[in-house]
């Protein structure tokens, strides 16, 4: 065999363990691409599926405030629990109850999710979604309360 041969042969499998690891892996955040109504400066993101449950540790720069911003509730935490199988799972996020139900549809992974903010109920949606060749992932968020204040962002990250 060619190491042209060898070469191609290589990377191929690479693409598709990648692409056969699913939501799985070790995702970092991409910050050139990614944006959003507040800036994120890092993240990192470790997914790891057991079943229909999903787990995310993450990591992330604290803000300034030392408080996160509303559009990151539930992405700015240390660890995240998600159920696939038509549930709602809660978790506890500092002082707040977040309660969520997630569906997985082919390469999108979306989550609808409701707490209560000093009083105020907020909502929002994630959609992730998985590139063909499972190296890149793109989180898609949306968030609003009763009080009018909305928040959207684009997360974009790579397979590390």
């Amino acid at each position: 065999m060619s190491k042209y041969a060898f070469v191609l042969t290589a990377a191929f499998a690479l693409s598709l363990a990648a692409k056969d690891q699913g939501f799985n892996g070790k995702w970092v955040l991409d910050k050139k691409t990614s944006h959003g109504s507040e800036p994120m400066t890092e993240l990192r993101q470790d997914i790891k599926q057991s079943g229909s449950d999903y787990m995310i540790q993450s990591r992330f720069a604290e803000p300034p405030t030392g408080i996160a911003p509303l559009v990151y509730l539930g992405i700015m935490t240390s660890a995240l629990n998600l159920k696939t199988d038509g549930q709602e799972m809660k978790n506890q996020i500092g002082p707040y109850m977040f309660v969520s139900k997630t569906t997985v549809e082919g390469n999108k992974m979306i989550t609808d999710w409701a707490s209560t903010i000093n009083g105020d109920p907020v909502q929002g949606k994630w959609v992730r979604t998985l590139s063909d060749d499972g190296k890149h992932l793109i989180l898609e968020i949306t968030e609003s309360s009763t009080k009018g204040q909305k928040g959207d962002a684009t997360l974009n990250f790579n397979r590390k």
